[in-house]
């Protein structure tokens, strides 16, 4: 469900093809999103957002505050009580660095499940791309296949 923009919007950013990937009408679709506790993505912002403080020792550089404020943003109306004075940027950052490694994990899972039917890698990479519409100028596909040769290496 879709509301109005208010106060109660928590913007997570998160990079452009993570955005796009979410955006996908098999994931959580256009937003904002009005997320529920129990719904996967309440639970993972109630886990983060429990820790405090988060300082910029647990968060890598490249999601610090300063590089993260140019990032586009996803939209969340948590319909349960978030503390928002104890909520901070590296809190959303760290919502965000979960988020992109749940789209690698979808990126790794596709593909194997495509290259049994394909055998080809660079075939069922370039099929994610092609269903979830992501622009190789937000995530290339050497950085993608990069990430599916990794996870076959740690088999």
């Amino acid at each position: 469900m879709s509301a109005q923009k208010s106060d109660k919007i928590i913007a997570i950013p998160v990079k452009a093809h993570v955005k796009t990937f979410l955006e996908h009408k098999d994931n959580l679709g256009k937003g904002p999103y009005e997320i529920r506790k129990d719904h996967w993505l309440g639970e993972l912002i109630t886990a983060i957002f429990s820790f405090h403080p988060l300082s910029e020792v647990e968060i890598p550089a490249e999601y610090f505050p300063e590089k993260t404020v140019k990032l586009p943003t996803i939209e969340v109306i948590p319909k349960f009580k978030v503390n928002r004075e104890l909520l901070t940027d590296e809190h959303l950052n760290k919502v965000g660095m979960t988020l992109e490694v749940m789209f690698k994990h979808a990126l790794i899972f596709y593909s194997r499940g495509r290259m049994t039917l394909l055998r080809s890698e660079q075939g069922a990479v370039n099929r994610f791309y092609e269903d979830y519409q992501i622009d190789t100028s937000h995530y290339d596909t050497d950085a993608a296949f990069k990430v599916v040769n990794r996870s076959k290496a740690a088999k």
